[in-house]
C-alpha cells in the first residue's frame, strides 16, 4: 500500500463564511436546508401558547445559523479550489 501524500492547503475562512451562495446548486441546497430545519424547529413551537410572530422568529434563528454553517462546511469540503488563499 502506498501512502498518499496529504497536501496542506490554506483556506480563506472569511471568504467561505461571508460569500453569499453564487451557484444554482448552492442556492437550492441552502433553500432546502432552511425549509427542513425551519419545519423541525417550528413544529414543537406551534403547539405552545407563543404568538405566531414570536414563534417564527424563534424558529428562524437556529434555522439560519445551522443552514449557513452547513453551506460553509460543504464549501470547505467540495469547493476547495475556489476558497484557497
Amino acid at each position: 500500500m502506498k501512502k498518499e501524500a496529504q497536501q496542506i492547503v490554506k483556506m480563506d475562512l472569511v471568504k467561505i463564511f461571508l460569500t453569499p451562495p453564487n451557484t444554482k446548486k448552492e442556492k437550492i441546497v441552502l433553500i432546502l436546508l432552511m425549509l427542513i430545519t425551519f419545519m423541525i424547529f417550528f413544529g414543537p413551537i406551534c403547539f405552545t401558547e407563543i404568538s405566531p410572530i414570536r414563534a417564527i422568529l424563534i424558529a428562524s434563528m437556529p434555522t439560519l445559523s445551522i443552514s449557513w454553517g452547513l453551506i460553509a462546511l460543504l464549501r470547505a469540503k467540495y469547493r476547495i479550489k475556489d476558497f484557497c488563499k
